[in-house]
């Protein structure tokens, strides 16, 4: 139904659900129009659309001009254009990308803090507007955002298929989109920024990524498949990358004198950085390992991880045993604290890395800092290693090599038993 002193001009889209038109409001103005299909599911979506963003108000969310108390229509400004028309673009400066990072977070902001969450981020739902207030990028289509829990009356999506657009979505939004966090959303925002800075599109478990740098690392982590290793909202995500702007020319000592732990998570992920991981994580103490942990464990995780990663893949004009030997062996005291605080998925991630690494470079004096730990573990940790053992190919031979020329020891676990078998 044609809400009365509107006059359609054009269409813009037509879905399942509702169609878009360009149109005149009653006082001559262009608007766009958006009609709900005739049913309850439409219906009821153009309400929770209307709702979301009517809460979301803001100088970055699209403006809801008019609207009609069956949810069958409302009206929003003309935006010039939409982010996705800026594909032949591509790639964007960094100035850009950051724009549109900031106007994202600004707009889902009051969401997340309500327990919300958009989970349909993606560039066709970022537009360029211009009016009073000025030009900025805004968000829009809040069709499927998700309710707190309990606050959810009628459910707008089926279990086990998509809700939200492929590529852009969460892994977790492949499975059931009800059980979405603010962490879904920053996958997007991620996706969406690393889109804008190399102009490949994501698909379903893949993001391409700027070339090596800190702002890599930390769009990585942005689109980590585990929800809880990502960023654990925007805000967060978008100091980061801020940081990351002024951040070519600090050094990793620098950042580990400060404490600033999310900042070294990205830098050692950095294959360009290997010199300075090498030498100064090895100096490191327990306590320091255990303030990395408590600040940012996903991050230290993911940066070990990838810096054992880099490390076995480029360890050219290094010294083995002055430099490479020492961080391989420093890795069992983040496997210390990861273990001894129940993270037993993240040790088994780190340890798979460090590892494959000591196998693949063949470096004894490592070896046998990882047995000595391994012959005091039990239960939960030695099952959770012995996965990590058998996650590479070679490696459960090489460390069962090393393994046979020890001696028993009077406390010898059952992982190293069927080591030495």
């Amino acid at each position: 139904m044609i809400p009365e002193g509107y006059e359609l001009t054009s269409k813009v889209h037509e879905g399942s659900s509702a169609q878009v038109w360009r149109a005149k409001n009653p006082s001559g103005e262009t608007v766009v129009l958006k009609l709900a299909a005739s049913d309850s599911h439409s219906e009821r979506r153009f309400k929770r659309e209307i709702e979301g963003t009517r809460d979301a108000a803001g100088h970055h969310v699209i403006p809801l001009l008019d609207f009609d108390d069956t949810a069958s229509w409302y009206s929003m400004p003309a935006a010039a254009k939409t982010l996705y028309q800026e594909k032949d673009t591509l790639p964007a400066s960094f100035d850009e990308s950051l724009r549109v990072l900031e106007a994202i977070t600004a707009a889902l902001r009051p969401l997340h803090l309500a327990g919300q969450v958009h989970r349909d981020l993606k560039p066709q739902n970022i537009l360029w507007l211009v009016d009073e207030k000025g030009a900025r990028w805004v968000v829009a289509d809040f069709g499927i955002v998700r309710n707190p829990a309990g606050l959810t009356r009628t459910r707008l999506t089926a279990d086990g298929g998509l809700t939200g657009s492929d590529g852009w979505a969460a892994p977790e939004q492949y499975q059931d989109g009800h059980k979405t966090t603010a962490a879904s959303d920053v996958y997007a925002a991620g996706a969406i920024v690393s889109w804008m800075l190399t102009g490949v599109h994501p698909t379903f478990g893949y993001v391409e990524y700027p070339p090596a740098s800190q702002l890599s690392a930390i769009l990585k982590r942005a689109t980590a498949p585990k929800p809880t290793n990502r960023y654990p909202n925007l805000d967060v995500l978008l100091e980061a990358v801020k940081v990351s702007a002024a951040a070519s020319t600090t050094s990793l000592s620098s950042l580990l004198e400060t404490g600033n732990w999310p900042q070294v998570s990205a830098y050692v992920s950095q294959a360009n950085r290997r010199n300075q991981v090498v030498n100064a994580l090895p100096k490191l103490d327990q306590s320091r390992v255990d303030a990395w942990f408590e600040a940012d464990r996903p991050g230290l995780v993911m940066g070990v991880s990838d810096a054992l990663d880099n490390l076995r893949e480029d360890h050219s004009g290094l010294d083995m045993k002055s430099q490479v030997d020492p961080l391989l062996s420093w890795v069992v005291r983040v496997l210390r604290v990861l273990v001894n605080n129940g993270e037993h998925e993240d040790a088994t991630h780190v340890a798979t890395a460090l590892f494959h690494a000591t196998a693949w470079m063949d470096q004894y004096t490592p070896a046998t800092a990882i047995l000595d730990w391994l012959d005091n573990l039990n239960g939960q940790a030695q099952r959770a290693m012995e996965v990590a053992l058998h996650n590479s190919t070679d490696t459960w031979a090489f460390f069962k090599s090393m393994a046979s020329g020890r001696w028993p020891s009077k406390s010898r676990s059952e992982l190293l038993q069927r080591l030495q078998e």
